[in-house]
């Protein structure tokens, strides 16, 4: 089977395929695949040394908190004012960041040819980098916004396995010439954004996922929020034991062998085509469960390699260095759910990702390890980022139990009304203003409309943003269609429902839905 998607089509793989299957069914989506590869490649040449080791110390995460003050300060400012952006907004800035982005590269080449030791504007140089790259993961990323699971795992893990191999290729260049190769991926997104215009629509295959997953946990709104919750605070946790992991013991970075680095990037490919093959075939629960039980093996595994092999420190970094890019894939979906059935800005959640996850690995590894002295204290070290281990499972597992639970029970009503503060926070709430229930309830009705009329989803998305009141213009800007493609939507509409005007929409709403 398959869905043909402006002359494109996304195939449902069956469960026989193999891994060839899945890679045809979905090329398509190449441009998204690539653009996101190529952002955090460039970011990573730039910032972490192509990891060559486990990081570049203050370079990395000292880099990383500098921009994560700002994308902060920004942060903040958006929470009190709900700004949101339109479509030209996004596309302005996603230009202006990876020309920005690019320019810092070029100031690190110059930097490596005139053999300029300044750590000051080095560091400066690696902030840019990485404010700016961050910012030009963040527009791929809110371009997947109401993708499947299946679809944003591919796109996610796709991405990841693809920017392994081109990070690995820099990592046996010079710092001059991989700084140089590094521009040139960031600049390579511009015509990955022009071929990507074309086919936003492959990013919104019809619904093939369990119930059971992230997204689909969205279904049970409260459920999902409340499961997001507990994400953040997991990946927090886990985020700090990399963190701890990456400068073990001494709060240096830890240089890898040509086969340790080989290593690190095989097993980082084969887990991600491994969770891209099983989400695939069907089994949802590698997002949940299954990816918790491989990042946290790899931590343990680190810590076992870091106590058996002291003097080859790289043994353990080679793991430590797996589940980072395990997180890094893990977030990155995470990031498109909250943007998936969040109300707030797409940029609102990549950015409390970002704060959540790297500012906790930064605090992690340049506050802790250089302003407590754990690095004196092996043992000390070792138990603290097993306890947090254990507190980090227990946190999500124990929220698997409860909404299992909770998604038997009728008690929908009564968790709305026992919202947390955090969930408020984080802006996975129902926005309790009068507009965010009026959204609500169009959304409801929209879905009841479709149901008795038959419309598919995007329809049902198309009738509740001009139920609001929305216009073309503005329906096309939110679900990144053309006008031309949304006026097309709201003209099948009427001729699916035989009403002929927003007002009759709205009437018949109020009699047979609400």
């Amino acid at each position: 089977m398959s869905e043909h998607v402006q002359g494109e089509s996304i195939h449902r793989v069956p469960t026989q395929s193999g891994l060839v299957a899945v890679f045809k069914a979905y090329l398509p989506l190449w441009p998204f695949v690539l653009g996101l590869a190529f952002a955090r490649s460039g970011l990573i040449v730039a910032s972490y040394g192509s990891y060559t080791q486990t990081d570049e110390g203050v370079f990395t995460d000292g880099g990383m908190l500098i921009a994560l003050a700002i994308l902060g300060l920004y942060w903040l400012v958006a929470t009190i004012r709900k700004t949101r952006y339109s479509k030209r907004q996004v596309s302005r800035l996603m230009n202006a960041s990876t020309a920005l982005e690019a320019a810092m590269l070029v100031g690190l080449t110059v930097m490596e040819v005139l053999a300029i030791q300044n750590n000051g504007v080095k560091l400066a140089f690696c902030a840019g980098c990485t404010l700016f790259g961050s910012l030009a993961i963040y527009y791929w990323l809110r371009r997947a916004r109401g993708s499947t699971t299946t679809v944003t795992v591919v796109f996610a893990f796709g991405a990841l396995f693809v920017s392994e191999i081109i990070i690995y290729a820099c990592a046996l260049l010079p710092h001059v010439v991989a700084y140089v190769v590094g521009a040139l991926l960031v600049i390579a997104q511009y015509p990955c954004i022009a071929a990507s215009r074309t086919r936003s629509r492959l990013l919104l295959a019809p619904p093939d996922t369990e119930a059971r997953d992230y997204f689909g946990f969205a279904k049970s709104l409260v459920s999902n929020k409340q499961f997001l919750v507990v994400t953040a605070i997991g990946i927090a946790l886990l985020s700090i034991v990399i963190g701890l992991l990456r400068g073990y013991p001494d709060g240096e970075p830890i240089a890898f062998t040509m086969t340790t680095r080989i290593a690190y990037m095989l097993l980082t490919m084969a887990l991600s085509a491994a969770i891209i093959a099983l989400v695939v075939r069907g089994k949802g629960q590698v997002m949940t469960v299954g990816i918790w039980i491989i990042m946290q093996s790899l931590a343990c595994l680190a810590l076992v390699a870091y106590a058996a092999f002291p003097e080859s420190l790289d043994i353990g970094a080679l793991f430590t260095t797996t589940l980072n890019a395990m997180m890094v894939g893990f977030t990155w979906y995470a990031v498109v759910a909250f943007v998936s059935y969040g109300w707030r800005d797409p940029y609102y959640y990549a950015i409390a990702c970002w704060l959540v996850w790297l500012g906790s690995r930064a605090i992690a590894r340049i506050v802790l390890l250089e302003a407590y002295p754990l690095t004196t204290n092996d043992l000390l070290t070792g138990m603290i980022m097993a306890a947090l281990l254990l507190v980090s499972a227990q946190s999500v597992f124990v929220q698997f139990i409860y909404i299992a639970k909770r998604e038997n029970e009728d008690e929908h009503d009564k968790i709305t009304s026992r919202q947390s503060a955090l969930v408020k926070l984080m802006g996975l709430d129902s926005n309790e203003s009068l507009s965010g229930m009026r959204q609500a309830t169009m959304q409801h009705n929209a879905e009841e409309m479709g149901k008795q009329f038959l419309l598919s989803d995007r329809e049902v998305e198309v009738l509740a943003l001009y139920a609001l009141g929305f216009t073309q213009k503005r329906v096309a800007e939110e679900l990144y269609i053309s006008q031309g493609t949304a006026h097309a939507h709201i003209k099948r509409i009427y001729a699916k429902t035989g009403l002929h005007s927003r007002q009759e929409i709205l009437d018949y709403m109020k009699q047979y839905t609400s």
